[in-house]
Protein backbone atom coordinates (compact mmCIF):
# COMPACT_ATOMS: atom_id res chain seq x y z
CA UNK A 1 0.00 0.00 0.00
CA UNK A 2 1.00 3.47 -0.74
CA UNK A 3 0.19 4.95 2.87
CA UNK A 4 2.31 5.46 5.47
CA UNK A 5 2.45 6.21 9.29
CA UNK A 6 2.28 4.44 12.46
CA UNK A 7 -1.57 4.30 13.10
CA UNK A 8 -1.81 2.94 9.15
CA UNK A 9 1.26 0.26 10.08
CA UNK A 10 -0.90 -1.44 12.99
CA UNK A 11 -5.17 -0.73 11.03
CA UNK A 12 -3.50 -2.86 8.28
CA UNK A 13 -2.32 -5.38 10.25
CA UNK A 14 -5.45 -5.97 12.06
CA UNK A 15 -7.39 -5.81 9.03
CA UNK A 16 -5.37 -8.00 7.68
CA UNK A 17 -5.74 -10.50 10.28
CA UNK A 18 -9.18 -10.21 10.61
CA UNK A 19 -9.59 -10.97 6.43
CA UNK A 20 -7.52 -13.61 7.75
CA UNK A 21 -9.63 -15.36 10.27
CA UNK A 22 -12.41 -15.00 8.32
CA UNK A 23 -10.92 -17.46 5.90
CA UNK A 24 -9.82 -19.86 7.94
CA UNK A 25 -12.79 -19.98 9.91
CA UNK A 26 -14.34 -20.84 6.45
CA UNK A 27 -12.05 -23.71 6.03
CA UNK A 28 -12.15 -24.83 9.57
CA UNK A 29 -8.40 -25.04 10.23
CA UNK A 30 -5.78 -23.60 12.98
CA UNK A 31 -2.53 -23.32 11.22
CA UNK A 32 0.57 -24.34 13.04
CA UNK A 33 2.88 -23.17 10.28
CA UNK A 34 2.47 -20.01 8.48
CA UNK A 35 4.30 -17.90 5.39
CA UNK A 36 4.19 -13.74 5.39
CA UNK A 37 5.57 -13.15 1.83
CA UNK A 38 6.18 -10.37 1.36
CA UNK A 39 6.48 -9.51 4.97
CA UNK A 40 8.01 -6.07 4.62
CA UNK A 41 8.49 -4.75 7.93
CA UNK A 42 6.20 -6.58 9.95
CA UNK A 43 2.48 -4.99 9.96
CA UNK A 44 0.91 -8.12 9.47
CA UNK A 45 3.51 -10.72 10.63
CA UNK A 46 2.92 -8.80 14.34
CA UNK A 47 -0.72 -9.37 14.07
CA UNK A 48 -0.01 -13.25 13.37
CA UNK A 49 2.50 -13.67 15.58
CA UNK A 50 0.05 -12.89 18.14
CA UNK A 51 -2.70 -14.70 17.14
CA UNK A 52 -0.98 -17.35 16.61
CA UNK A 53 1.52 -17.25 19.35
CA UNK A 54 2.74 -21.16 18.53
CA UNK A 55 2.52 -21.47 14.72
CA UNK A 56 6.25 -21.98 12.89
CA UNK A 57 6.22 -18.54 11.16
CA UNK A 58 8.20 -18.26 8.00
CA UNK A 59 9.04 -14.18 6.87
CA UNK A 60 10.28 -14.23 3.28
CA UNK A 61 11.15 -10.28 1.04
CA UNK A 62 13.37 -9.17 -1.04
CA UNK A 63 14.20 -6.16 1.72
CA UNK A 64 16.34 -8.01 3.07
CA UNK A 65 15.92 -5.15 6.39
CA UNK A 66 12.51 -6.06 6.82
CA UNK A 67 13.23 -9.96 6.94
CA UNK A 68 15.73 -9.02 9.48
CA UNK A 69 13.51 -6.96 11.85
CA UNK A 70 10.50 -9.32 11.55
CA UNK A 71 12.77 -12.65 12.35
CA UNK A 72 14.04 -10.85 15.23
CA UNK A 73 10.49 -8.85 16.67
CA UNK A 74 8.74 -11.97 16.19
CA UNK A 75 10.63 -15.26 16.46
CA UNK A 76 9.86 -16.29 12.75
CA UNK A 77 12.39 -17.88 10.15
CA UNK A 78 13.76 -15.43 7.84
CA UNK A 79 14.31 -16.03 4.22
CA UNK A 80 15.46 -13.54 1.67
CA UNK A 81 13.68 -13.84 -1.45
CA UNK A 82 14.41 -13.12 -5.36
CA UNK A 83 13.01 -11.49 -7.88
CA UNK A 84 12.71 -15.08 -9.33
CA UNK A 85 10.16 -16.38 -7.15
CA UNK A 86 11.55 -19.91 -7.61
CA UNK A 87 14.81 -19.51 -6.50
CA UNK A 88 13.54 -18.78 -3.16
CA UNK A 89 14.42 -21.90 -0.95
CA UNK A 90 11.55 -23.11 1.47
CA UNK A 91 11.79 -26.29 2.84
CA UNK A 92 8.25 -26.72 3.86
CA UNK A 93 5.02 -26.43 3.26
CA UNK A 94 2.53 -24.26 5.16
CA UNK A 95 -1.14 -24.37 6.42
CA UNK A 96 -1.54 -20.32 5.84
CA UNK A 97 -0.06 -18.40 2.86
CA UNK A 98 -0.29 -14.55 3.48
CA UNK A 99 0.41 -12.74 0.60
CA UNK A 100 -0.52 -8.92 0.94
CA UNK A 101 -0.06 -5.97 -1.96
CA UNK A 102 2.26 -8.58 -4.06
CA UNK A 103 -0.35 -9.04 -7.09
CA UNK A 104 -1.07 -5.63 -6.87
CA UNK A 105 2.34 -4.77 -8.28
CA UNK A 106 2.52 -7.28 -10.57
CA UNK A 107 1.94 -7.76 -14.65
CA UNK A 108 -0.05 -10.31 -16.00
CA UNK A 109 2.57 -12.76 -17.40
CA UNK A 110 4.40 -12.65 -13.54
CA UNK A 111 1.33 -13.81 -12.12
CA UNK A 112 1.51 -17.85 -12.61
CA UNK A 113 5.11 -18.54 -10.99
CA UNK A 114 3.90 -16.88 -7.86
CA UNK A 115 0.25 -18.65 -7.78
CA UNK A 116 2.18 -22.02 -9.21
CA UNK A 117 5.11 -21.41 -6.01
CA UNK A 118 2.38 -20.48 -3.18
CA UNK A 119 0.13 -23.51 -4.58
CA UNK A 120 3.68 -25.99 -4.67
CA UNK A 121 4.07 -24.78 -0.95
CA UNK A 122 0.79 -25.08 0.49
CA UNK A 123 0.26 -28.29 2.59
CA UNK A 124 -3.21 -29.90 1.73
CA UNK A 125 -6.24 -28.24 3.63
CA UNK A 126 -4.17 -25.45 4.15
CA UNK A 127 -5.16 -21.64 2.91
CA UNK A 128 -4.21 -19.13 0.67
CA UNK A 129 -5.33 -15.47 1.09
CA UNK A 130 -3.92 -13.03 -1.50
CA UNK A 131 -4.76 -9.07 -2.03
CA UNK A 132 -5.39 -7.74 -5.16
CA UNK A 133 -6.70 -4.26 -6.83
CA UNK A 134 -9.80 -4.19 -8.16
CA UNK A 135 -12.78 -1.76 -8.27
CA UNK A 136 -11.98 0.48 -5.49
CA UNK A 137 -8.87 1.79 -6.44
CA UNK A 138 -10.27 2.80 -9.86
CA UNK A 139 -13.22 4.48 -7.79
CA UNK A 140 -10.27 6.87 -6.22
CA UNK A 141 -8.57 7.68 -9.13
CA UNK A 142 -11.57 9.04 -11.07
CA UNK A 143 -12.34 10.72 -8.26
CA UNK A 144 -9.02 12.07 -7.69
CA UNK A 145 -8.59 11.24 -3.83
CA UNK A 146 -5.76 9.04 -4.81
CA UNK A 147 -3.33 8.70 -7.85
CA UNK A 148 -1.26 6.32 -6.68
CA UNK A 149 2.09 8.04 -8.10
CA UNK A 150 0.71 8.19 -11.78
CA UNK A 151 -0.22 10.77 -14.08
CA UNK A 152 -3.59 11.12 -15.84
CA UNK A 153 -2.34 9.58 -18.61
CA UNK A 154 -0.92 6.56 -16.75
CA UNK A 155 -4.09 6.84 -14.95
CA UNK A 156 -6.47 6.12 -18.05
CA UNK A 157 -4.25 3.16 -19.34
CA UNK A 158 -4.10 1.49 -16.87
CA UNK A 159 -8.40 1.45 -16.28
CA UNK A 160 -8.86 1.04 -19.97
CA UNK A 161 -6.92 -2.33 -19.44
CA UNK A 162 -8.82 -3.05 -16.78
CA UNK A 163 -12.23 -2.37 -18.42
CA UNK A 164 -11.00 -4.05 -21.49
CA UNK A 165 -9.15 -7.08 -20.34
CA UNK A 166 -10.36 -7.49 -16.75
CA UNK A 167 -6.63 -6.50 -16.32
CA UNK A 168 -4.75 -3.40 -16.82
CA UNK A 169 -0.71 -2.41 -15.70
CA UNK A 170 1.42 0.25 -15.90
CA UNK A 171 4.86 0.31 -14.76
CA UNK A 172 6.04 4.44 -14.34
CA UNK A 173 9.71 3.57 -13.84
CA UNK A 174 9.37 0.54 -15.99
CA UNK A 175 10.40 -1.60 -13.99
CA UNK A 176 9.61 -5.36 -13.20
CA UNK A 177 6.95 -3.88 -10.49
CA UNK A 178 4.11 -1.60 -11.09
CA UNK A 179 0.46 -0.89 -10.17
CA UNK A 180 -2.10 -3.53 -11.35
CA UNK A 181 -5.89 -3.81 -11.35
CA UNK A 182 -7.53 -7.29 -11.48
CA UNK A 183 -11.09 -8.24 -11.48
CA UNK A 184 -12.31 -11.13 -9.88
CA UNK A 185 -13.46 -13.18 -13.08
CA UNK A 186 -9.35 -12.18 -14.28
CA UNK A 187 -8.01 -13.87 -10.92
CA UNK A 188 -10.30 -16.83 -10.96
CA UNK A 189 -9.13 -17.92 -15.05
CA UNK A 190 -5.65 -17.37 -13.67
CA UNK A 191 -6.34 -20.07 -11.22
CA UNK A 192 -8.21 -22.59 -13.18
CA UNK A 193 -4.97 -24.39 -14.26
CA UNK A 194 -4.86 -25.25 -9.96
CA UNK A 195 -7.43 -27.22 -9.81
CA UNK A 196 -6.97 -28.13 -6.24
CA UNK A 197 -7.51 -24.77 -4.67
CA UNK A 198 -10.51 -23.98 -4.39
CA UNK A 199 -12.11 -20.57 -3.96
CA UNK A 200 -13.70 -20.05 0.10
CA UNK A 201 -13.78 -16.04 0.16
CA UNK A 202 -13.33 -13.28 -1.75
CA UNK A 203 -13.94 -9.56 -0.26
CA UNK A 204 -14.36 -6.94 -2.34
CA UNK A 205 -12.21 -4.13 -0.53
CA UNK A 206 -11.65 -6.47 2.31
CA UNK A 207 -8.01 -5.09 3.13
CA UNK A 208 -8.37 -1.69 5.13
CA UNK A 209 -11.52 -0.78 2.73
CA UNK A 210 -8.68 -0.91 -0.42
CA UNK A 211 -7.54 -4.26 -1.47
CA UNK A 212 -9.83 -7.13 -2.60
CA UNK A 213 -8.70 -10.44 -0.71
CA UNK A 214 -8.89 -13.45 -2.56
CA UNK A 215 -8.65 -16.72 -0.09
CA UNK A 216 -8.01 -20.57 -1.77
CA UNK A 217 -8.01 -23.83 0.11
CA UNK A 218 -6.16 -26.23 -1.31
CA UNK A 219 -8.31 -29.86 -1.47
CA UNK A 220 -6.51 -33.20 -0.29
CA UNK A 221 -7.96 -34.66 -3.66
CA UNK A 222 -8.73 -32.23 -6.68
CA UNK A 223 -12.03 -32.58 -7.98
CA UNK A 224 -12.85 -33.37 -11.29
CA UNK A 225 -13.76 -30.69 -13.60
CA UNK A 226 -16.97 -30.26 -15.32
CA UNK A 227 -15.56 -31.94 -18.77
CA UNK A 228 -14.04 -34.50 -16.90
CA UNK A 229 -17.31 -35.60 -15.18
CA UNK A 230 -19.26 -35.78 -18.70
CA UNK A 231 -16.50 -37.79 -20.16
CA UNK A 232 -16.25 -39.93 -17.27
CA UNK A 233 -20.43 -40.62 -16.66
CA UNK A 234 -20.55 -40.66 -21.02
CA UNK A 235 -18.37 -44.06 -20.48
CA UNK A 236 -19.71 -45.46 -17.70
CA UNK A 237 -23.35 -45.70 -19.32
CA UNK A 238 -21.73 -46.86 -22.33
CA UNK A 239 -20.46 -50.15 -19.87
CA UNK A 240 -24.16 -50.32 -19.22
Amino acid sequence: MWITGQQWYFDAGRSALDCIKSALTTAHIAPTSILDLPCGHGRVCRMLRAFFPDAHLTVTDLDHDGVDFCAAQFNATPVYSHEDIWRVSLDQCFDLIWCGSLFTQLDAPQLPDFLGFFAEHLSPDGVLVFTTHGRQPIQWMREGFFDYGLSREEQRTLIEGYVKEGFGFVSPSNQAFGISLSSMAFVCRQLERWPSLRLIDFHEAGWTGHQDVVSRLRLRKPRPNLDELMVWMTLSYSLL
